[in-house]
């Protein structure tokens, strides 16, 4: 007798799926010599019908096929925050690849693949469900961080990617059979029930290691962090974005959903680990950021500095911790991704991503001065923005679970990080220009930069609603 399957449930992975097929279908029919962008024009429609038929989900609870796949509050939460980051992210892919012609095309059916990746991540509740997800993701993510085929660093960007997330699906895939041979289970329920009722064996610990492993390389969580600088710097700048936020955010939703809902009964021995791989990967996130010269490979080791950050509220294991993740990642959306428009609108004006190029931007265009400024600010945690307040509550949390020396290294980093974002901040208003050329910022990309340094000042302010919001997201935490 076959399962009753919930078509409800998955109703948000289907239309996606279909509009993929529909995409897919698009490119080879249309013209091919002309200058619309058809497929980005469908992509964009597509995007805001999907974000709208997500708001009515918010009710829907429950499982589907054979309750491998999970739909709640977490679920629900993140799947809004991957639709909102493709928007920006398709909007950037539109402005970066106009010299491309129809070769953008290809790059939006990888985006919506890697869309649907990361949905499927956020309502895994099998390890089967939860692989094959995170190659959907992955196997889009190697394609896109080689695109530019002319690009040598891009192709080197592409490979290290490749290699080391094959290593990592390899470790993922170990782990999973190592765990199956202790619980007898790939299912998260089954597992979890297992967890409460035993102690970690050998084996289980074994096969934590490997899957934890897997989930701080999508992370970039040292010492899994190696791919980050070169695949930051190489990658389309879209892509970057992408991986900066899309992808960090879908590890984070894995790491919550294993490490306090499947493994929480293990969590008192693995609370130590989280806390010191936290202290570590800020610490050397931020030293590192220090001496880089590019942007993009700062914005890189920033990356993994605020991995550390996130992994304090892993630390503490508690819902208020899982509610801080959630919070901290809302708040670093909008603060990443107007960082990145900044650099793909002066990447394609000024065909460099060094640092020292940036010098006098204020002179050449207030608006991405701005945009950047707010962004880095925020990144360094200054208030009353949203980077702010995520820190702070995720400090909240690892302090009543009682790592406050955790807390005192975090408050050292977040000075640390002050140097390098101000220092930024510095060429862009106080150094003199090297070319006094205007920047033109494209009527699109100025009305989703203001949205997003909205967002930044908005989240900052009025934290009360956007906390509800993430921790009803972790209130599924026991």
């Amino acid at each position: 007798m076959f399962p009753v399957i919930d078509w409800s449930l998955i109703s948000l992975e289907v239309l996606m799926a279909i509009i993929l097929v529909g995409l897919v279908v698009a490119d080879i029919v249309l013209p091919k010599n002309t200058d619309r962008d058809w497929i980005g024009t469908f992509s964009f429609i597509a995007l805001f019908g999907l974000i709208l038929f997500w708001l009515t989900q918010g009710h829907l609870n429950g499982t589907t096929f054979n309750s491998m796949f999970v739909m709640d509050p977490l679920a629900w939460f993140f799947k809004g925050f991957f639709l909102i980051v493709m928007v920006f992210i398709f909007a950037m892919t539109q402005e970066f690849f106009k010299t491309l012609g129809e070769r953008r095309n290809e790059f939006y059916l990888l985006l919506w693949l890697a869309l649907l990746g990361m949905c499927f991540m956020a309502s895994s509740s099998d390890f089967l469900v939860l692989f094959i997800s995170i190659e959907i993701l992955t196997i889009s993510l190697y394609v896109m961080t080689a695109y530019l085929k002319s690009d040598k660093l891009s192709i080197e960007a592409g490979m290290k990617y490749l290699i080391l997330g094959s290593l990592s699906a390899g470790f993922m895939l170990y782990g999973i059979s190592f765990l199956y041979g202790t619980t007898r289970s790939t299912h998260f329920d089954i597992i979890a029930n297992f967890a409460a009722g035993h102690p970690m064996s050998a084996m289980a610990l074994f096969a934590l290691v490997l899957i934890f492993t897997a989930v701080a390389f999508k992370t970039a969580a040292v010492p899994f962090h190696l791919w980050v600088a070169d695949v930051y710097q190489g990658a389309p700048t879209p892509v970057t974005a992408l991986l900066s936020v899309g992808s960090k955010a879908a590890g984070f939703v894995v790491l919550i959903r294993l490490f306090f809902l499947v493994f929480k009964a293990w969590h008192p021995q693995w609370s130590l680990v989280f806390a010191v791989l936290s202290a570590i990967t800020m610490t050397y996130g931020n030293l590192v950021a220090l001496f880089q010269t590019n942007i993009k490979r700062l914005l890189g080791y920033s990356s993994v500095a605020h991995a550390g950050y996130l992994l304090m509220g892993a630390a503490a294991g508690t819902a208020l911790g899982a509610a801080g993740i959630n919070f901290y990642l809302l708040g670093y959306l909008f603060t990443n991704l107007a960082a990145f428009m900044v650099i793909v609108i002066f990447s394609i004006a000024a065909k460099s991503d060094t640092i020292a190029d940036y010098a006098g931007l204020a002179r050449r265009s207030g608006l991405l001065a701005w945009g950047l400024l707010l962004a880095l600010v925020s990144l360094a945690g200054i208030p009353p923005l949203a980077g702010f307040f995520g820190k702070f509550i995720l400090l909240m949390a690892v302090i009543k679970s009682g790592y406050v020396w955790l807390a005192l290294i975090a408050a050292a980093n977040i000075v640390i990080s002050f140097y390098y974002y101000l220092l930024i901040a510095k060429r862009v208003y106080v150094d003199a220009p090297l070319n006094d050329t205007p920047i033109a910022v494209p009527a699109g990309m100025q009305l989703l930069l203001v949205l997003a340094m909205a967002g930044i000042i908005i989240i900052g302010i009025f934290q009360g609603p956007f906390f509800a919001a993430a921790s009803h997201a972790a209130a599924i935490i026991p």
